[in-house]
């Protein structure tokens, strides 16, 4: 199988200028400019070179260093010029350059004056200072064969300045002729060194290997270093720089994945960008989108890292590089799932295309930088194993910062572990409903908690494995339905195949069903829902549906003449207190298994049990007794006006007499009541289910007053003790004040004049109540 390594990449353009008299302006340029020139230097001239800086920046080739950054050889033509007959072998060459059919600046005469065959090499911002360079080469015959001299002009757009430090014999810069020059950022600062080839002896047809540095020193560019070993060994920076990369994908409707790379160089990087490396792992690649001057170059098997497809721009000009600040984007079409790899980005300079250490320089000369691109699918493919790979992308997202906090992260982590779990219990169906889950849990993720990045793996490997789990194949499918034969959620399901294997739980399908996987002819099956369960036994086990139903449980509250009342709240028995809900118009209603339950009343604070199988009758009635608690004086007869409480988890009111009674519907329990007359309280216990009437009677209570001598008082003031000292009355002749007061223990008191006495007394035993004053 062929896989492809997928590199977006710039090539270093090696320049010999050994093609001479080309044109990129046309024969009436030439023969402008030759005619200028012969009316500014008197002599004729001819037209070695001209370049249209516009057409070569663009078309690249030979000219592919031509680059014009800041505009201002806008439609200018830069030429070379020496003259048609020499003078004792000299040429007087002149570099210029010709807008508007006017040469609008030509250089000083080359040095020495024997140098001919003038090329332009290039033309760019060669030291970074925000002039273009113009950059010519003359062979230089003078005292030497085979060496090429460099000339650089500083063009601000009106002026140009020489940058070389010329004297009457060399411009200062040279090279062997059979090598030519080179550009390379040897500093990684972005400014260019050039390199020029050291020739050996006076044979044009001998180098050494060594090379000769010129570097720019403020002023002019001068002899720095000399390189021991060939250039096309040394790796040079290309790593100075910081690149934010951003991967977004989408599906297409040929089901290909479309890769949208966005490469951002930083703001104060000191190169630019011209070479990314997106590890991937496909068949094949269809490129959607490109930079202007970037293409795709295929070099087999002999470059980086495996096959690769690559992207190179062949032009110069940092117009079509990723300069410091800019942004660029690239996208490819594939059918590789998304997956964790890196980005091997590469600052522009020199390149040496040589197999020996081409993978280290990738690998030590390169921002890395994490990103998404393109795999095949593993085959075989195991989904097990693949959800391992997803619980990876989880954990690899959350440390990049694709998934931007712990909650989500956790989240995720808990879903696919879930779903592996229901794998390894060949639970399929549950399996593909949790990863449904993940689906819907990614969708609304996507808009804070989660990059674009993390999306793309989570959602489309998701959605692969989705379609490779097959749905399960049961032997005995288990469901629940309501009472109308509706399918509603069950809890869990368990099966019993034998006393050694005990209960087990049957596989949850995830969508309200179970699984018995089993060998057995027949088994035991219990459901659970809503906190209770049904056991049903000798269920045939293959190729079966078994259905549980459950019953729609109805809970009346009646009152003692029949008629359905509110607001009774409504509980069930189901290993604890479960809550059944609260009656509307007399009645509560719940889907429950037709089981046996204890169910509980509350009603106006007072609670009943009751117990009824279901599958019997599913409608259970508490019904209340008019509870009436009466107030009666020792003569029997009813009197006012009594109020009447009664204890329900606290003291609950219940009314006050009315003629003598108070009435309430109350569940028929055990209650403590209570009668407060004439401020004094008397408690009673009654069972309501056995009497649902309440009596209490008072006692005509008499306080007899005396004196010392035991002789009657007549006139003395009485009263008894309730929260406060209540008047009974002033005594009679026979020295008696009565009232009619509940039988209980109080505190009575008699006074005459400044003397007052108190005394003690149940009158529930005994209702006379004797007080002697002194």
């Amino acid at each position: 199988m062929k896989n492809h390594y997928i590199v977006l990449t710039f090539l270093m353009l090696f320049i010999t200028p050994n093609i001479l008299y080309a044109q990129y302006g046309s024969s009436i340029d030439s023969i402008n400019i030759a005619q200028q020139l012969y009316n500014l230097l008197n002599t004729n001239y001819i037209v070695n070179e001209i370049v249209d800086v516009s057409v070569a920046e663009s078309i690249g080739g030979k000219f592919g260093l031509i680059s014009d950054p800041y505009n201002t050889l806008e439609g200018d033509l830069i030429f070379v010029a020496e003259r048609e007959t020499p003078t004792n072998s000299d040429y007087y060459g002149v570099t210029g350059i010709f807008k508007n059919n006017q040469i609008v600046w030509k250089s000083d005469f080359i040095k020495p004056y024997g140098a001919r065959n003038g090329s332009v090499l290039a033309a760019f911002d060669l030291n970074n200072d925000g002039n273009v360079d113009i950059i010519t080469t003359w062979y230089n015959s003078y005292g030497r064969l085979g060496v090429l001299d460099i000339w650089i002009y500083s063009w601000d757009g009106i002026l140009a300045y020489t940058i070389n430090p010329f004297t009457d014999f060399s411009s200062g810069i040279e090279t062997y002729e059979g090598m030519g020059f080179d550009f390379a950022d040897y500093q990684g600062d972005g400014v260019w060194e050039i390199i020029g080839y050291e020739a050996m002896g006076d044979s044009i047809y001998e180098n050494s290997d060594n090379s000769m540095v010129y570097s720019w020193d403020g002023e002019t560019y001068d002899y720095s270093e000399t390189l021991i070993g060939n250039p096309y060994e040394i790796f040079f920076p290309r790593n100075q720089f910081n690149a934010f990369v951003t991967t977004r994908v989408n599906q297409n409707q040929q089901n290909l994945f479309n890769y949208f790379y966005s490469v951002k160089n930083g703001q104060f990087s000191a190169q630019n960008i011209n070479e990314i490396n997106i590890v991937g792992n496909v068949d094949s690649i269809l490129i959607l989108n490109l930079p202007s001057k970037w293409k795709n170059l295929d070099f087999g098997t002999d470059i980086t890292f495996k096959e690769d497809i690559k992207f190179a721009n062949s032009n110069f000009s940092i117009k079509n590089k990723i300069i410091a600040g800019d942004e660029k984007g690239f996208s490819y079409s594939t059918s590789g799932l998304p997956y964790i790899s890196k980005a091997y980005l590469r600052g522009f300079n020199f390149t040496s295309y040589h197999i020996e250490g081409e993978l280290a320089d990738y690998l030590n000369n390169s921002v890395v930088v994490p990103v998404v691109a393109a795999t095949l699918p593993p085959d075989p493919f195991v989904t097990i194993y693949f959800i391992d790979t997803l619980i990876n992308y989880k954990t690899r997202s959350f440390e990049l910062g694709w998934i931007t906090n712990e909650t989500t992260a956790i989240k995720y982590d808990s879903l696919f572990n879930l779903a592996k779990t229901q794998l390894q219990q060949y639970n399929n169906n549950a399996a593909k409903t949790i990863l449904q889950t993940v689906l819907q849990e990614v969708d609304v993720d996507s808009t804070s908690n989660l990059t674009s990045e993390a999306y793309a793996l989570l959602r489309y490997n998701t959605e692969y494995l989705l379609e490779k789990i097959p749905l399960s194949s049961p032997n005995l499918l288990v469901k629940l339905t309501s009472s109308l034969g509706n399918q509603i959620p069950a809890s869990n399901v368990m099966y019993y195949e034998s006393a050694a294997g005990g209960w087990k739980d049957a596989v949850n399908n995830g969508d309200g069903t179970f699984t018995v996987i089993t060998t057995k002819p027949a088994v035991s099956i219990r459901m659970f829902y809503e906190y209770a369960n049904q056991t049903v036994h000798n269920v045939p086990a293959q190729n079966n549906t078994y259905t549980f139903q459950t019953v729609n449980a109805s809970v009346q509250l009646k009152n003692s003449s029949g008629n359905l009342i509110d607001q009774g709240t409504v509980q069930y028995y189901a290993g604890a207190w479960r809550s059944f809900g609260t009656t509307v118009n007399g009645v509560a209603n719940k889907e429950l298994l037709p089981i046996n339950y204890s169910f509980r009343m509350t009603y106006e604070f007072g609670s009943l049990d009751k117990q009824q199988n279901l599958s019997s009758d599913p409608t259970v009635v508490f019904q209340t007794v008019n509870a009436a608690v009466e107030l009666r004086n020792s003569s029997g007869n009813l009197i006012d006006q009594g109020t009447v409480q009664y204890y329900a988890g606290a003291w609950r009111s219940f009314g006050t007499t009315v003629n003598g009674v108070a009435n309430k519907e109350l569940l028929p329990i055990n209650y403590s009541f209570r009668m407060i007359y004439e401020y004094v309280p008397l408690d009673k216990q009654q069972d309501i289910s056995t009497n649902s009437t309440v009596t209490f009677s008072t006692v005509l209570c008499t306080v007899k007053v005396t004196k010392a001598n035991g002789q009657p008082l007549s006139g003395a003031s009485t009263k008894y003790y309730s929260g406060a000292w209540r008047d009974i009355g002033l005594t009679n002749a026979n020295g008696e004040a009565a009232k009619e007061l509940l039988p209980k223990s109080l505190n009575f008191r008699a006074a005459s004049g400044n003397v007052s006495q108190d005394k003690q007394q149940d009158i529930g035993v005994n209702n006379l109540v004797e007080i002697q004053l002194p």
